[in-house]
């Protein structure tokens, strides 16, 4: 008998040697003329060659005036310069959080919010109100404050919890999103 497709069903991302960044990428930089304009799901991004000793590419929102450095160049093909700028872009994390944390745990209110994202676990603890733990699979628990701003919805605090208690979540994520860019 076969059994129905599943998350973890997904092939696991590629886990080769990290590729060495440049020092600049993922910060602010000062940019040419935007030459090319993507357009990726809902964002509309520029394009042009930073203002660099090396022969480096920039983007930025379209309309917005803050350029953001790349460790890309045009050789490197535009689907890798598309999936960086979308690991560099603040609201993807979030949203591929959204569409891809599996909430193992099937009641509506337990101490312990348990998560499987594409084979990474994860739990979060909603324990008071606007604060939280969030930790991944056993290791220790980590608390923030969301603030004034907390969604009220649970699974929505849960990811930004996890968002605010480990800033190299988009690291954990990477090779799954850039698989997802192919």
């Amino acid at each position: 008998m076969q059994q129905p497709a599943s998350m973890t069903d997904i092939p696991p991302a590629a886990t080769g040697t990290p590729r060495r960044r440049s020092p600049s990428h993922g910060h602010s930089c000062r940019a040419q003329a935007p030459f090319a304009r993507l357009v990726i799901g809902d964002g509309h991004y520029e394009v042009a060659h930073a203002n660099s000793d090396l022969p480096l590419l920039a983007f930025r929102l379209h309309g917005q005036m803050e350029w953001t450095a790349l460790d890309r160049q045009i050789a490197d093909g535009w689907v890798e310069i598309a999936a960086d700028i979308l690991l560099l872009d603040a609201d993807v994390i979030y949203d591929f959080l959204t569409t891809h944390a599996v909430r193992l745990t099937d009641t509506d209110y337990p101490e312990e919010m348990q998560f499987n994202t594409l084979g990474l676990h994860w739990s979060a603890r909603l324990t008071a109100s606007r604060t939280g733990e969030v930790r991944f699979g056993s290791g220790t628990w980590r608390h923030a404050n969301l603030g004034l701003r907390a969604p009220t919805d649970r699974r929505a605090c849960a990811i930004l919890l996890l968002l605010a208690c480990f800033p190299d979540a988009r690291e954990r994520f990477e090779p799954h999103i850039r698989l997802r860019t192919h």
